[in-house]
C-alpha cells in the first residue's frame, strides 16, 4: 500500500510540474552573434516576447525602416506586441566581431 501511494505522489508532481511549465510558455528569441533563434515566432496581440541575449557582444534590435523603433538588448528584455501584423526586424552586434542578421514577430 505504502508503494502505491508513493508511486501515486510521483506521478501527481510530474504532472504538476508538467502542468506548470506550460502555463508559463511564452514566445522567447534568443540572438546569438550568428542569427536568431527561431528566425520567426508567432504571437496573439496582447502578448509579449521574450529577448535574450547570448551574443557575447552588445545587441541593439530595431523593427521598421526611417522610423524605426530600437532598443539596446543587454541580457534580457521584453517586448509586447498589441497590433496584428508581421515585423521584421535587424539585430547588430557590436563589441565581438560586427555583425547583423535578421528575423520576424508575426501578431496575429
Amino acid at each position: 500500500m505504502k508503494r502505491a501511494i508513493a508511486s501515486m505522489a510521483g506521478t501527481v508532481v510530474v504532472c504538476l510540474a508538467l502542468a506548470a511549465g506550460t502555463a508559463w510558455a511564452e514566445a522567447k528569441v534568443t540572438i546569438t552573434r550568428e542569427e536568431s533563434k527561431p528566425k520567426a515566432v508567432e504571437v496573439k496581440a496582447g502578448e509579449e516576447v521574450r529577448w535574450v541575449n547570448a551574443s557575447g557582444g552588445t545587441a541593439h534590435v530595431s523593427f521598421g525602416g526611417s522610423d524605426a523603433v530600437r532598443f539596446y538588448l543587454g541580457k534580457e528584455g521584453r517586448v509586447k506586441f498589441d497590433k496584428p501584423g508581421t515585423y521584421d526586424y535587424t539585430v547588430h552586434i557590436s563589441g565581438t566581431k560586427t555583425h547583423s542578421h535578421t528575423g520576424t514577430v508575426v501578431v496575429k
